[in-house]
């Protein structure tokens, strides 16, 4: 009778014990899923969804060549379009484009080109919004073809005086490209920080079950180094794609100076999240291995 009673009571530890593995790995899965998704969604809301932040993360583009070429070839394009001075349509195209090379490569360019990143903040959102009739993401450069254009009167260009004020715009990404695009981010900017947060409580339900906290905490580690990694391969895919949807004409370095500067955090975010989770999976195993053995 008391080796029945025993039995049973086996059994029962064990069912448990079972339960407690699978329902541990469940959670440090999930919680490995929540991780690549925090970052997009923190990022969604609080890089790409806040003024300031976003003109920090696109400044330094006023300094990059390939931007800066593709800013003084839309301005002197888009010059051109509004003036015909016959003959001297070639010699005048030349002057523009000496113009517009000399003032982006200056610090009121620089100033020029944050206001228009700041300008261009509430297009992008816009854009990316859930709505279907989101416009293009595009800057707009009226404020550098005025500088240019005063430059070359000061200058004493023929027929400078004669430019037109006209808006000019670079477009990154048109409409028609953004369809997916617009309801991830939607989705990543609504749930803001609770993705990161489901990680974090995830994770330490999923230890706290595990009958080998050590070795639990361990392969979590390793798993968030795998998020990682994905993240990293997912921010690689997105680029080609960004790049293979930009409008013909417009330069492919330029266009992918801009990706990277605004997935910057996130790139950063992966190799951290890369470095972080081996180092604390290794030391949490070797811990494991060297409390077994004194156990032992």
């Amino acid at each position: 009778m008391a080796e029945g009673e025993a039995r049973v009571r086996g059994r029962g530890r064990g069912a448990g014990y079972v339960v407690r593995a699978v329902l541990a790995v469940v959670l440090a899965v999930a919680a490995c899923v929540c991780v690549p998704a925090g970052a997009l969604s923190v990022w969604a809301k609080y890089e790409i969804g806040d003024t300031d932040t976003f003109v920090e993360a696109v400044s330094p583009l006023g300094s990059n060549r390939d931007v800066r070429e593709a800013v003084a070839d839309a301005v002197t394009d888009g010059v051109m379009r509004q003036v015909d001075i016959g003959p001297l349509q070639d010699q005048g195209r030349e002057f523009v484009r000496e113009a517009a090379v000399s003032f982006t490569g200056s610090p009121a360019f620089r100033d020029a080109w944050d206001a228009a990143a700041r300008g261009a903040h509430r297009a992008v959102l816009d854009a990316l919004s859930d709505r279907e009739s989101g416009g293009d993401i595009r800057i707009d450069l009226g404020p550098v073809t005025k500088q240019v254009k005063q430059q070359l009167i000061d200058n004493h260009v023929p027929y400078a005086d004669r430019i037109p004020d006209t808006d000019t715009s670079i477009t990154f990404v048109e409409s028609r490209e953004l369809g997916t695009a617009r309801k991830v981010f939607h989705a990543f900017e609504t749930a803001g920080p609770w993705p990161a947060i489901a990680a974090f409580v995830l994770g330490g339900v999923s230890v706290a079950l595990a009958h080998r906290r050590l070795r639990a905490l361990g392969f979590l580690a390793f798993g968030v180094a795998l998020a990682g990694v994905a993240l990293r391969l997912a921010l690689m895919a997105g680029r080609d794609r960004t790049l293979d949807s930009i409008p013909s004409g417009f330069s492919r370095p330029a266009a992918g100076a801009g990706y990277d500067a605004l997935t910057h955090a996130l790139t950063t975010a992966s190799w951290w999240l890369v470095g972080i989770g081996c180092a604390a999976g290794v030391a949490s195993l070797v811990a494991s291995a060297v409390r077994g053995r004194r156990h032992a």
